[in-house]
């Protein structure tokens, strides 16, 4: 296996090794315990006896291919651990070394091992192998470490031959390109298919370097050698495919013969990147095991027997000093995992289209595929696709599999977290760390206070993944393509894989939890793609495609737009190097101001139970979730809240110098109306930007273009390179079959749904997060997930008759004041306590968070106050 922190042994490891051993060692002393079936493990009689071996029943053994010298010493520390009794409590695991991954392979189908410690390549081997043969069971994985997840790739060039296309890997074409062996995952298989199947350059060009074959790439010599082919231009070649993880080690001059400064300021990392994929995985059979001379040992038997083996490796803990060596030594980060529903990925598509794999096999898919632990939710109930598998998703699975229904999450992406995988440069949250957290995990890669940018939330979003074990319910890289609604009410899903695999699956009930904006749907002005553009020399852009200052930098940048991306790209348009920037919005609104009056965090005003009642007194009441007494306070607010909000609005402009002139909102819109329409919450950026002249804020719309610029409807020319479109997204439905979407009767305003979650003509659907906007958002879209559990599982009652009657209340009180926008059905915003209020009801939890009454209306509601929601699920369960 490759580690992240050597490639090769090191005295300081075999040093380490040494005192891992005295470690364990005295752990090891126990001479009574229980099995993993419940029997008496006595020293005597089960541990090792001499000229006794073990049955294969008892036997564990793992096999590992010994790529480095400290592959012994590492699995000499974790069979101290596995087999002691105070640890795995294994007696009898052991472990066999091979030089190459093709006989570690056989052995584990033939039954000679029971564990397989393979790399992506052997795990597709063993998979096909296993089931192109009658007598042996599938291939399951069972565990995996944590820097495995979500391998990558980079394609390096050397920044001489870039010929002024700075990040674009077309400039790879006509290129001799240097790459890692050719059994290589990372190093030669994954990105050489992305390259020639994506990016269409022709394979003839590319030179592996073959070293130790057999290994998959483990060693990295042939990356070390493809890296330094590239620095000395041997035979022409002028750019690699190698690791991510090797290059970063070529830049911290962790490599012979690799000048750290020379391969810093000759070469460039472009911009795209091969698909990542997972890379090592514990390997086991499922089900009957050949290992007593082709005949079946007991199934249950065999599954306790790797579910032990599991449940001790994912045990095993970074902080405990016994084990910290060992699990350092095996280039693990912080902690093992649990094993991802399919740890080929993409290295399955590139060896299929070399004819090397099957296409894949049919229990690859989330919903059929489970892991050996324990910790495993229990499977069995109603069957349950969650569309999606972002914040929304994620948390319905949870909710969902802590009431028994069997989930599968299906997400297109190869990886979890939908919108923050990747936006436009510069994206982040627009509120502080704590309004933007699940309820029972601590965003603790961010202090208090400070606004998490997109990659900040990535990562926290696959912690929450790895810290309630969902990986075994999500199955990436498969998009949903159709859903049709049976006769009986349950529902027909059709699947594709990301290599062309096509499947049929039945649910009893659908989650639609692809969020309130997807990059697959941007939506463009009617000149984007017209005619209206053809004479234009330049580039037209949606903001999700802006993701590199290089596409930005020396441009004339026009913006189109007045939301937050549209104002983080102008922002972000001259921090990148635009020679000009133009940020042209179409009509003036509201910004919040992260302090108010420079003093009060937004949150103290806006998310207190004080603040939002004050909300309620302009607006009237949230129908079906505000309390009863509510609509007397409307009564007198409705007269009171007007002048009071005039002063805030005078505030905001003066806050944010806007009080007069074409962009300010000042006496042309209400502060609150505007906020649901175009609601953002902005630091000074753009204020300071456009007092330096740094950007030039316009209202006004483009009519027509002309080579080297867009011409407004008032006759005014804007000079422009490069036209990025912050216009937002477009809602859309079309996954549906035509009688569902009939039934569901969306209109212009958006889909309006029983408490923002159920349609009411619909059975077995929901949407979770995906018609609900609310400014904690992750916290709302998990209190929306357990609420849908609680009416499906039948503890929360609801009629048809009272549904559609609460249904077009809401309708009516959001049309009487609200902007009418597509989105106009999902807006909850400044009214969100009370809406948490219902669903805290409904569920049968106390809706008051704070421990005192001056807390409870005078503190900002956050995402912790709603700790335990889903966990008590889990607990009733």
């Amino acid at each position: 296996m490759l580690r992240v922190g050597s490639s090769l042994a090191s005295r300081a490891s075999r040093r380490r090794h040494d005192v891992l051993i005295n470690h364990v060692a005295a752990r090891s002393l126990s001479t009574s315990t229980t099995s993993a079936d419940g029997g008496d493990i006595s020293s005597s009689s089960n541990r090792w006896q001499f000229l006794v071996p073990p049955s294969p029943k008892q036997r564990l053994l793992m096999g590992c291919v010994a790529y480095d010298p400290a592959v012994g010493q590492i699995w000499d520390g974790m069979k101290d651990y596995l087999t002691s009794s105070s640890g795995g409590n294994l007696p009898h695991f052991d472990y066999v070394l091979f030089t190459n991954y093709e006989q570690q392979v056989s052995a584990l189908v033939d039954g000679h091992i029971d564990v397989a410690w393979n790399g992506p390549v052997a795990h597709v081997m063993a998979e096909d192998l296993a089931a192109d043969r009658q007598d042996v069971a599938l291939v399951q994985s069972c565990g995996m470490r944590d820097v495995d997840r979500d391998f990558r790739s980079v394609a390096l060039m050397k920044r001489d031959c870039l010929e002024g296309e700075v990040g674009n890997v077309s400039a790879m074409k006509g290129q001799t390109i240097a790459t890692g062996s050719t059994d290589s995952p990372q190093g030669h298989l994954v990105p050489v298919d992305w390259l020639v199947h994506t990016v269409g350059i022709d394979d003839s060009t590319i030179i592996p370097h073959e070293y130790d074959l057999g290994k998959h790439g483990d060693t990295a010599v042939g990356e070390i050698e493809a890296m330094k082919a590239m620095l000395d231009g041997t035979g022409g070649t002028s750019a690699a495919l190698v690791s991510e993880m090797m290059y970063q080690r070529g830049l911290d001059g962790a490599l012979d013969g690799i000048n750290a400064e020379e391969l810093r300021e000759s070469v460039v990392q472009l911009r795209e990147s091969p698909p990542v994929f997972d890379h090592c995985s514990f390997d086991a059979l499922v089900g009957d095991h050949p290992s007593d001379g082709g005949k079946s040992t007991d199934i249950d038997s065999h599954r306790a027997k790797i579910g032990a083996f599991s449940n001790a490796v994912l045990a095993m803990d970074m902080n405990d000093p016994c084990q910290t060596t060992v699990m350092k030594l095996e280039g693990i980060n912080k902690q093992w995992m649990g094993p991802r529903v399919d740890p080929g990925g993409a290295v399955r598509t590139a060896l299929n289209r070399r004819g090397l794999a099957s296409a894949g096999r049919s229990n690859t898919f989330g919903s059929q595929v489970r892991a050996f632990s324990s910790s495993t939710a229990p499977f069995g109930g109603e069957r349950v696709a969650v569309l999606g598998a972002g914040v929304s998703g994620l948390q319905s699975v949870r909710a969902l599999r802590a009431k028994g229904f069997d989930v599968t999450a299906y997400d297109p992406n190869p990886s979890v977290g939908g919108l923050w995988r990747q936006n436009y440069l510069s994206y982040g949250v627009q509120v502080p760390k704590q309004l933007y957290e699940f309820p029972d995990l601590e965003f603790s890669e961010v202090e208090v206070g400070e606004f998490p940018s997109g990659a900040e939330v990535q990562k926290y979003i696959e912690r929450y993944v790895d810290h309630f074990n969902l990986g075994d319910s999500i199955a990436l890289n498969t998009s949903v393509t159709k859903v049709t609604q049976n006769e009986d009410g349950s529902w027909s899903v059709e699947i594709k894989t990301s290599d062309g695999k096509e499947e049929d699956n039945q649910f009893d009930k659908i989650v639609v939890a692809t969020g309130l904006y997807s990059s697959k749907n941007p939506s463009l002005p009617d000149w984007a793609n017209g005619e209206t553009a053809a004479d234009f020399n330049g580039e037209i852009l949606h903001t999700s495609q802006v993701l590199q200052a290089e596409q930005i930098a020396g441009k004339k940048v026009v913006v189109v737009g007045n939301g937050k991306s549209a104002v983080d790209l102008a922002v972000a348009s001259s921090n990148a190097g635009a020679d000009s920037v133009t940020l042209l919005s179409r009509n003036a609104h509201w910004a919040t101001p992260r302090l108010i009056a420079d003093l009060i965090p937004f949150q103290y005003v806006f998310l207190s139970r004080l603040g939002q009642n004050l909300v309620l007194g302009l607006t009237g009441p949230l129908p079906g979730c505000s309390p009863s007494h509510s609509s007397v306070w409307y009564s007198v607010g409705q007269y009171i809240m007007p002048p009071i909000f005039k002063v805030v609005e005078l505030l905001f402009a003066a806050q944010f110098r806007n009080v007069t002139g074409p962009t300010s909102p000042f006496n042309k819109v209400g502060v609150v109306e505007d906020f649901y329409g175009y609601a953002q919450v902005l630091d000074y950026s753009l204020r300071d930007k456009v007092k330096s002249g740094e950007v030039d804020w316009k209202v006004g719309a483009i009519d027509s273009f002309e080579s080297d610029g867009a011409v407004l409807a008032d006759g005014e020319k804007v000079s422009a390179d490069l036209v990025i479109c912050g216009t937002g997204f477009q809602k859309e439905y079309s996954v549906f079959d035509s009688a569902t979407r009939e039934k569901l009767n969306i209109e212009s305003d958006g889909l309006w749904l029983f408490n923002h979650t159920v349609p009411t003509n619909v059975d077995n659907l929901a949407f979770v997060g995906s018609e609900l906007a609310v400014i904690s958002n992750i916290s709302g879209y998990g209190l929306q997930a357990a609420w849908l559990s609680k009416l499906w599982s039948g503890e929360i009652n609801a009629n048809k008759q009272d549904m559609e009657s609460e249904v077009n209340e809401m309708k009516e009180w959001k049309r009487k004041w609200m902007p009418n926008t597509p989105s106009r059905s999902s807006l909850v915003l400044l009214h969100q306590i009370h809406w948490y209020d219902r669903i805290m009801n409904d569920i049968g939890m106390n809706a008051s968070r704070k421990s005192n009454l001056l807390s409870e209306w005078f503190m900002p509601y956050e995402s912790s106050d709603y700790h335990g929601v889903l966990t008590t699920l889990e607990e009733k369960k």
